[in-house]
């Protein structure tokens, strides 16, 4: 269940992009109704093939329909998001994409872009970091953490980017990325530098002490 307003205006500040993120709580629901956007109430039913998936399955998909079907409807296109096994296809004219945690959401639309992802994440802890470091950076990319930055955040915003960047690019790739397909080349006071495939890519975030939110975008 969608709790409270949803955020429409997207922490980046970029025009042309169609937000919508808060926060749910788990439900043993099938269908999901959300009646506080100004646009107007929404309703998502779960697909037949996650009718018996665990409620914390279903709460996660029924959130993310919920807003990407209001950022579609903002941007002036039909509000119905299909899919290819756990990835969204997004009507024609729509770069979109859709993230959450355990109790948080967020989805993204743009009519002007080619590509965009975007991802969210709860920050990771001293554990996690440690065992997940050598799957997500290289020694050369964990060496441009800034001092002031804590290893778990830092590794939960490349670990966010690089998601990101996977997301945006996706419809365009013959296989699933390997973290270590994407490279961090720099990091800026609100992106974070990328490669992959010889082209760069810029991931802009927002960080705090609690989670992390990365955005990246593939022009026409």
């Amino acid at each position: 269940m969608i709790e409270g307003e949803l955020i429409t205006r997207n922490p980046f500040g970029l025009p042309s992009l169609a937000w919508r993120e808060g926060r749910f709580s788990r439900r043993d629901a099938t269908t999901m109704t959300h009646d506080g956007d100004p646009s107007g109430p929404v309703t998502v039913t779960l697909p037949p093939d996650l009718l018996a998936a665990v409620p914390k399955r279903r709460s996660e998909f029924l959130a993310g329909r919920i807003c990407a079907a209001l950022a579609l409807r903002e941007a002036g296109l039909p509000e119905t998001v299909t899919r290819a096994g756990r990835a969204p296809i997004w009507p024609a004219g729509a770069a979109g994409s859709i993230s959450h945690t355990d109790t948080r959401v967020v989805a993204a639309v743009s009519r002007d872009l080619a590509g965009l992802g975007v991802d969210c994440e709860d920050i990771m802890s001293e554990r996690q970091a440690h065992e997940l470091r050598a799957m997500i950076v290289t020694p050369a990319e964990a060496a441009q953490r800034p001092a002031a930055l804590p290893f778990p955040a830092f590794l939960t915003l490349v670990f966010s980017a690089k998601e990101a960047l996977y997301k945006a690019l996706s419809h365009r790739l013959d296989r699933i990325l390997e973290f270590h397909d994407v490279t961090v080349t720099g990091l800026s006071p609100d992106r974070l530098h990328l490669s992959q495939g010889g082209l760069p890519y810029d991931a802009l975030y927002r960080l705090d002490g609690a989670g992390c939110l990365t955005l990246v975008r593939v022009p026409r």
